[in-house]
């Protein structure tokens, strides 16, 4: 087992450990629903537009939580096609416990600007609930998972991958929080071959189910695609920030 599997399970393994220490919380409700919509548009001596929109569905059933989300970047500068970004996924978790659960999840993502035709990613894992309360919720992720990467230039990147994941919540109050979710994905057959994915959220209630929401995401790739002549890596981070309206349910 190499040092880096070996950090993550160690992680994993005491955060398992520490779970039993998390407050309860007043159950969740059966139903969730998001979504939000920010757009940007610069004219004059340059013309740029931006159009973000990002969606996410939860339904609980007994000790089921489905998951199901949804997000897209699109601008232009000049009139020509400077960003196109699409992501989805469907995730299911099982909770054994109280603060115990595991998942798993199907992802696709493309974003052609960043090398990628198309990405899809299989995997299972498991969760602990570390912080349960009304105010704080702080989970931390452990898992497997199988990607299948197709390059816009070269050849495809089939792999496994090992994920560490960690996300917090804090609710200043019940339309007003904060979020910060981290993502890890390394290669098991390379081992300069990982990703890390980090997204920030905050929201600000403007009626019972309208916020505003300034997002900022971060998606690095220590081994990016190819650039269009082949002849060159692309950068290896591009960085969203965004601001818009968020619809609540």
């Amino acid at each position: 087992m190499s040092l880096r599997t070996s950090v993550i399970v160690a992680v994993v393994g005491a955060s398992l450990g520490q779970a039993t220490l998390a407050q309860d919380t007043k159950k969740p409700p059966r139903t969730e629903f998001s979504g939000d919509v920010g757009l940007v548009a610069v004219s004059g001596n340059t013309s740029v537009s931006t159009f973000a929109l990002n969606e996410k569905l939860i339904r609980r059933l007994d000790r089921w939580e489905l998951k199901q989300d949804l997000g897209s970047v699109y601008g232009k500068t000049s009139g020509v096609e400077s960003s196109n970004l699409l992501r989805g996924g469907v995730r299911a978790d099982y909770a054994l416990a109280d603060h115990f659960a595991v998942y798993a999840l199907t992802a696709y993502d493309r974003n052609r600007f960043a090398g990628i035709k198309a990405r899809y990613a299989e995997g299972v894992g498991v969760v602990a609930k570390i912080i349960a309360t009304d105010a704080d919720q702080f989970n931390v992720e452990g898992g497997y998972q199988v990607t299948q990467q197709q390059n816009v230039i070269g050849s495809d990147h089939n792999f496994s991958a090992l994920r560490a994941a960690s996300d917090w919540k804090h609710n200043f109050s019940k339309a007003t929080y904060f979020f910060q979710g981290v993502e890890y994905i390394p290669d098991l057959q390379d081992s300069r071959d990982y990703r890390i994915n980090t997204e920030t959220d905050v929201v600000a209630p403007l009626s019972a189910h309208v916020g505003m929401k300034l997002s900022y995401v971060v998606r690095f790739a220590n081994e990016p695609p190819l650039n269009a002549n082949g002849t060159a890596l692309l950068r290896k981070t591009d960085r969203i920030l965004s601001a818009g309206i968020q619809v609540t349910y």
